[in-house]
């Protein structure tokens, strides 16, 4: 399996546990608990996929995004651990660096050639959308609560549609991957 496929497969179980978890948290806490731990886990892979992915679109970048996602899901499972106040405010410091990471490969996406760049274009709205909501709701702006509803559908929109197209066309990015010749290093 191709490491785009491969993340793709992960990045699909991470929203079906993350499904999971939003249909328990009221019937079976620990179950959501479990299913958002998982959930994690799986991102961490992600993660790490996406950097092998587009480290060669621009190294610095890639990791930028990297570490984003390890300080989301880090930031995350501390949330899950710990009670914040109010509340949720926990889960927008993990949803803000995972809107930066997303932001990131979305870039990276519109400056790879095998991916289609609306599929990075998507990417970026749903990343700006998760730290433009995380801000609303840090700052206590009465816009934050209802910003929710589009945020959610943007998110799904990019998020979605690259894990669907990893998924079906992982093999063929690696394919296209092995035919670019490799960056020259200028000293």
């Amino acid at each position: 399996m191709s490491n785009a496929r491969l993340a793709g497969t992960l990045w699909l179980i991470v929203i079906i546990a993350g499904v999971v978890s939003v249909l328990t948290q009221t019937t079976s806490p620990r179950v959501a608990f479990a299913a958002n731990l998982f959930a994690g886990v799986c991102y961490l892979g992600v993660t790490v996929l996406l950097y092998e992915l587009f480290k060669s679109v621009e190294h610095r970048l890639a990791l930028f995004a990297a570490c984003c996602g390890l300080a989301g899901v880090a930031s995350g499972a501390a949330t899950e651990l710990i009670k914040t106040d109010p509340p949720t405010l926990g889960f927008y410091v993990s949803m803000l660096f995972f809107g930066f990471q997303i932001l990131s490969i979305g870039y990276l996406i519109t400056r790879s050639h095998p991916i289609p760049r609306v599929l990075g274009v998507l990417l970026m709205l749903g990343g700006a959308s998760y730290f433009i909501n995380s801000f609303a709701n840090f700052l206590g702006l009465g816009v934050g609560a209802s910003l929710g509803r589009f945020v959610i559908p943007i998110a799904i929109l990019g998020e979605g549609a690259l894990t669907f197209w990893l998924v079906v066309k992982g093999a063929t990015l690696a394919e296209a991957r092995a035919r670019q010749p490799a960056p020259s290093r200028s000293s």
